[in-house]
């Protein structure tokens, strides 16, 4: 039977009623079974029109035969029983209810993608998941729900960017720069020289080996940066996963052209490396670094209990 975890999210209206009423109808349905919620955490809103309050947010997991664009059905539903209005893209909602996973299903249309494609950037998912599901895996690398936040947590907030071709990727990098003064590198430099003790020359230590090259990251402990590219399998697996110079997400890039979307699964979730991914659609220019500022912003986001159980729903 898969199991399924959905996340709530609320910044608008009595955000508690709401959040407990849509837990109350999911846990209700006749489909669901073992459901369980995570404790409700408030963090700040990230992205979107200024001015928004504070979202509580939590996760649910439960057991279901169900498929999952039917699981998406039922919370579409239940978003519209308690008055979601969808206007502007990140604005302020009453209820936000997504699938995060569901089972192993690796898949995804115009309306439904799974495992969703931008969770695991987002701490304010992957923090409550930790009390409800630490051992779930994503089927795509392997990785669970637990070793996926540590990670998160343990270095710099930090894309490698991957997809599109190598002009859009600097561009990117170069807006992400200007506009909102994150620390990106935009190409892979020449190798630096090898330093020399006695006669011999000797390999200097860099903090970063991308298809041979060295790389130095001299970035602030707790700066975000976005690279262009992406270092190689081999270095990934090798070095220190928790060093501030290794990307903690890699972002894959599409267009969201109606002849590029995703097809097949294969194509969704193209990779031969055993990382964690962010996945970026690409409708224009703008969107897309403004979406890249939002994901490293959420990589950091202050995730504070509010709930001291996780009956709050009952």
């Amino acid at each position: 039977m898969p199991q399924c975890l959905v996340s709530f999210g609320s910044n608008l209206g009595t955000r508690d009623s709401a959040i407990v009423a849509a837990a109350r109808h999911l846990a209700m349905m006749p489909e669901v079974e073992n459901f369980r919620a995570s404790r409700l955490f408030e963090t700040p809103p990230i992205g979107g029109p200024t001015g928004q309050s504070p979202f509580l947010n939590g996760v649910a997991v439960f057991d279901t035969t169900s498929r999952a664009r039917e699981v998406l059905l039922w919370l579409q539903a239940i978003e519209e029983r308690l008055g979601r209005q969808r206007q502007e893209r990140w604005a302020a909602r009453c209820i936000d209810l997504d699938v995060v996973l569901h089972g192993s299903l690796i898949g995804g249309a115009s309306d439904l993608t799974v495992p969703h494609p931008r969770y695991t950037a987002r701490r304010f998912v992957l923090r409550p998941a930790c009390d409800v599901a630490p051992d779930y895996r994503d089927p795509r690398f392997g990785w669970t729900l637990k070793r996926l936040a540590d990670h998160l947590d343990a270095g710099n907030a930090s894309l490698a960017l991957s997809g599109g071709d190598e002009s859009f990727r600097a561009n990117l990098c170069s807006c992400l720069q200007s506009k909102y003064g994150i620390h990106t590198i935009a190409a892979a430099p020449m190798p630096e020289p090898m330093a020399v003790i006695g006669t011999a020359p000797v390999a200097r230590s860099p903090a970063l080996i991308v298809g041979g090259v060295p790389i130095e990251i001299n970035v602030d402990d707790d700066l975000p940066w976005v690279s262009a590219f992406v270092p190689s399998t081999l270095d990934l697996q090798d070095q220190d996963v928790n060093a501030r110079s290794i990307p903690r997400l890699i972002a894959r890039i599409q267009w969201t052209k109606a002849e590029e979307r995703w097809p097949a699964p294969h194509r969704i979730w193209p990779s031969s490396i055993p990382w964690p991914e962010y996945r970026l659609e690409v409708e224009d220019f703008t969107w897309a670094a403004s979406e890249l500022a939002s994901a490293l912003a959420s990589m950091r986001c202050p995730t504070v209990p509010i709930s001291d159980d996780q009956d709050w729903w009952r």
